[in-house]
């Protein structure tokens, strides 16, 4: 009898260790195949973290920054060659009555819309005169811009009118009408900022008989040739 409830002991334990193995196999068998598709899974991420390193590295990257937006405001600098058109030849030793001048300006500008923009602009401009002496002027102009861009570049067009304080030799002239229009181009190197050229054209009337009947009335008109710095903000 003893000998049968030992011999019942041992198969009981044997079977029962047997089950517990099979289950433990398993268990490692179903974590190795869960790791296995975890790993196949990170390398897969890597694969393909790797795939857009690379394209990163080898594409050429190019920078298209942003365009002009409604509230966006402008501060503009220009220095510019003042040609004066209608005073014989402006040019060193030509007979012209008015040499070759220079003109600098100042000028702040709001966007209403994306492209279209109003503000205004003040400078200071002088030229020689062919007996050496120097006419000067002070515009002070508000003016409207229509400004399309294509990627980085700006293609404004602008039209002002507004007031000039004018002087020649001992003699002022105020308030002096000032008609401008004016075209250009521009590049923005970096986010807020544009260099650009810009080209126009400013009549500037003297109405000399509406005060003083024995004065005559004239006018001057400019060409000007411009540098300029944008900065956006």
């Amino acid at each position: 009898m003893k000998r049968f409830l030992v011999m019942f002991s041992c198969i009981a334990v044997f079977t029962l260790m047997t089950a517990i193995a099979q289950d433990y196999g398993s268990y490692y068998d179903d974590y190795y195949e869960d790791t296995d598709d975890e790993e196949s899974d990170r390398g897969d991420d890597g694969y393909y973290d790797e795939n857009q390193k690379q394209h990163e590295q080898n594409d050429e990257v190019k920078y298209v920054y942003n365009q002009t937006q409604v509230g966006d405001q402008m501060l503009r600098i220009s220095v510019a060659g003042n040609i004066p058109t209608n005073f014989g030849n402006p040019l060193p030793g030509k007979d012209g009555q008015m040499k070759l001048g220079g003109l600098v300006l100042v000028g702040y500008h709001y966007f209403l819309t994306n492209f279209i923009a109003v503000g205004a602009d003040i400078g200071f401009g002088f030229n020689s005169t062919k007996a050496n002496n120097l006419f000067n002027h002070v515009p002070i102009i508000a003016t409207a811009t229509v400004q399309p861009s294509i990627q980085n570049f700006e293609f404004p067009v602008s039209v002002g009118a507004g007031l000039a304080w004018e002087t020649y030799s001992s003699k002022t002239y105020w308030p002096g009408l000032v008609l401008k229009a004016e075209a250009g181009v521009r590049y923005k190197i970096k986010q807020g900022w544009s260099v650009g050229a810009d080209v126009s054209y400013t009549y500037m009337p003297q109405f000399g008989n509406i005060w003083d009947s024995k004065k005559k009335n004239t006018s001057a008109r400019f060409v000007t040739v411009a540098a300029s710095v944008s900065y956006y903000f």
